[in-house]
């Protein structure tokens, strides 16, 4: 499948990140970063991640904070590409992502992607309202807390295109 996938990091308080982690969660660096992920050559945004780089069980790498099938209302980001190439300084800092799993109660880990493409940097730009009440299943009020933190200086951005194998069950 076919994957552009946009990715933008920013600074925000690391005192109230560490405030808002579960307990067995180490924050790494007092940032936030949104992944949005189009399909199949569509630039409709079709999967968006919303972390901050953790460690825990042995290992480092994202917490997912929060995830979109698409775009919020309350969500005012934008990508306009450069035309130089780039990337993240601590890809190599990341074995894989923390994500709550429904079926089991507790956060699962899965293994860091490997993109070897080119990557382009980005200017980007983030403007978040506050979401309305209950739009989150579990955790509201905190994820609306992690949304609420300023935006202190967006860190970098880029936008990468590559093929994802799909496991066939």
């Amino acid at each position: 499948m076919k994957i552009r996938q946009y990715v933008m990091a920013y600074r925000a308080d690391h005192e109230k990140i560490k405030e808002l982690l579960p307990k067995e969660f180490e924050s790494l660096r007092p940032v936030l970063r949104i992944n949005v992920e189009c399909y199949d050559g569509d630039d409709d945004w079709g999967y968006i991640e919303f972390n901050t780089p953790v460690a825990a069980r042995g290992k480092r790498g994202w917490l997912n904070i929060a995830a979109w099938l698409e775009k919020p209302d309350y969500m005012h980001l934008e990508f306009v590409p450069s035309g130089k190439a780039g990337g993240c300084p601590h890809e190599a800092d990341n074995e894989g992502c923390f994500y709550w799993d429904y079926e089991c109660g507790d956060y699962s880990f899965l293994e860091a992607e490997v993109i070897e493409e080119n990557k382009e940097y980005c200017d980007c730009s983030l403007n978040w309202e506050l979401p309305p009440a209950n739009a989150f299943y579990d955790d509201d009020e905190r994820i609306r807390r992690f949304i609420k933190l300023p935006v202190e200086e967006i860190l970098g951005a880029y936008v990468v295109d590559f093929d994802r194998k799909i496991e066939e069950e």
